[in-house]
């Protein structure tokens, strides 16, 4: 009786081991990461905080340090991702301003941690990852309502103003994630012959219904917020995702023909779509300036720009111009000078030119008292296409940046125009690189090295707007030259070379999207962007049994 009643004993230890979520030495690791990953989006004091109590965790808790260091040393994986932090130390050999190389390398120090600590460390288990990735899609789903909120009131003059705690540009990034971590949920290693069957149970946090929703509602929010790296990161997850289903799933002769046709048909199609919006955008039919009207209908001269010939939604700005009648109606009508600036900081009289052009509205008393009050709050919040204002989405940031570049060809005016600003970023850039071929200019380097390139080729920017490259690769090379560009690319990719057990789906496309955001962007250069990327790159190569995704029993 006492035999059976201990093996009883034992065995219901056994059952509550098995079934308690978290075991108790890798519960404060668990913490640690899930603080970060849900604080990405929600608070950035929190992420860096949470760095430094990952830190602890590993220096007080667990296995010595020494053999947490050899477990890393003989991980050569870790050791090359580590490679990419100790190529900003050495940067900082032939560096003069060491303020802002510390202050980089603090920036840059989830690149160190994360592969550090990860690596050297007992994995989590299957369910602990899966626990973690529904703690990262819930806090960005919570940041979208919030978002969402701001949205709705339509308190903001620029969309990427209801990004509240993080850039736009990095909270997309986050949610075009989300939506893989949904996707590898819902259709979780059951991709057979071409037929998809769902794999999901009881045991899964989120039910099937719950992440379909989800999954519409990161897709909308990703739409409204008109970001062309959003964009850009979206398309590398729905054309990657095909690729991969084509080459590990799909076996089926008949089914390969289809996939192999969607995925050539897709990218022609999209490029057709985008070169026909654009033509639209742009293109204005002929007029004939003399059967245009000479004066308003209060008797007033009309300007008509025959020279310049700006254009919104396929229409002049220049024709039927009143100058006096728009200043007197406008300054009538809002508490804002017409001859001021908006709300965020553009020019009024322009911001309303374009707004009145987008409504086939001249500019003159009538066109501007037809403006309804909201049409008003718009204009001084710096809306200046109402299409764009009630069509938010592709097709507003199209023509927007149709508009930016259109001014940057004509005028050589890049100045708050996101892809005319590119275009010199990358001048600096190439001119940078020129001069420092091999090794560039160093860690600390960099702000002053650019403020000097512009400089020298009297670049049309403002000093307001005279930034860094806004990619990644050019970065890099500009800071550590050619070489250091090679060291970065291996970073990249050798995790993914290096062994099969890599090749998983959430890695996959994570790569994809880490690998195109760094084309027009510096994704590493921010506290936000190099933490989601440290984070997530470790935890998909680190942090889960056997390095990989271990399949549910059938």
């Amino acid at each position: 009786m006492r035999v059976e009643s201990g093996k009883r004993k034992v065995e219901n230890g056994e059952r509550k081991r098995k079934n308690f979520p978290l075991s108790t030495s890798n519960f404060p690791l668990f913490i640690c990461l899930a603080i970060m990953a849900a604080s990405l989006t929600l608070s950035p004091f929190m992420m860096g905080a949470s760095q430094f109590f990952l830190m602890a965790v590993w220096l007080f808790t667990g296995d010595p340090i020494k053999v947490k260091l050899q477990r890393f040393i003989h991980n050569k994986v870790a050791v090359v991702l580590v490679s990419l932090f100790l190529l900003h130390l050495m940067g900082l050999i032939y560096t003069s301003d060491f303020a802002y190389a510390f202050k980089d390398l603090r920036v840059k120090l989830p690149l160190l941690i994360l592969p550090l600590v990860l690596s050297s460390v007992k994995p989590l288990s299957k369910k602990h990852f899966d626990l973690l990735m529904l703690i990262y899609v819930a806090s960005v789903f919570v940041a979208t309502c919030i978002s969402f909120g701001y949205y709705i009131k339509n308190d903001y003059g620029d969309i990427r103003e209801i990004s509240h705690f993080i850039s736009h540009i990095r909270f997309c990034l986050n949610i075009v994630l989300s939506m893989v971590i949904i996707i590898h949920y819902i259709f979780e290693k059951r991709i057979t012959t071409g037929k998809v069957v769902p794999a999901f149970s009881a045991k899964t946090a989120l039910n099937h219904y719950l992440m379909w929703f989800l999954l519409f509602w990161f897709v909308y929010q990703l739409y409204i917020f008109e970001s062309l790296s959003g964009y850009l990161a979206f398309a590398g997850l729905v054309f990657a995702s095909l690729l991969y289903l084509y080459f590990t799933k799909v076996r089926s002769t008949a089914w390969r023909a289809v996939g192999l046709t969607v995925v050539i048909a897709i990218p022609i199609a999209a490029g057709l779509i985008l070169y026909r919006t654009v033509d639209r955008l742009l293109r204005v039919e002929p007029v004939d300036f003399s059967t245009l009207d000479r004066t308003t209908a209060l008797g007033n001269d009309y300007w008509h720009d025959t020279i310049c010939f700006p254009v919104e939604d396929g229409r002049y700005i220049g024709l039927y111009f009143c100058r006096p009648e728009m200043r007197e109606t406008w300054n009538r009508r809002s508490e804002l000078d017409y001859d001021g600036l908006t709300h965020n900081g553009e020019n009024l009289e322009a911001t309303l030119a374009r707004y009145l052009t987008s409504k086939n509205l001249r500019k003159d008393a009538a066109g501007v008292d037809a403006l309804s009050d909201e049409d008003i709050h718009n204009v001084e919040n710096g809306v200046a296409n109402f299409n764009n204002f009630i069509h938010p989405g592709v097709r507003a940031r199209l023509s927007e940046t149709a508009f930016e570049y259109n001014q940057y060809r004509r005028y050589n005016n890049p100045n708050g125009g996101s892809l005319s600003q590119r275009i010199e970023y990358t001048r600096a850039s190439f001119y940078l690189i020129k001069k420092h071929p091999l090794f560039g200019v160093g860690t600390g380097d960099i702000p002053e090295a650019y403020r000097q390139a512009y400089n020298d080729l009297s670049s049309p920017l403002e000093e307001q707007y005279r930034h860094r490259a806004h990619n990644q690769y050019l970065s890099i090379t500009v800071g550590f030259g050619i070489i250091g560009l090679i060291i970065f690319l291996v970073t990249l990719l050798f995790p993914y070379c290096s062994a099969k057990r890599y090749r998983t789906y959430l890695y996959t496309i994570f790569l994809v999207i880490v690998l195109l955001s760094m084309l027009p962007e510096d994704t590493i250069e921010t506290q936000a962007g190099v933490t989601w990327f440290a984070l997530f790159n470790s935890l998909l190569i680190f942090a889960t049994e056997k390095g990989k995704e271990t399949p549910e029993k059938q």
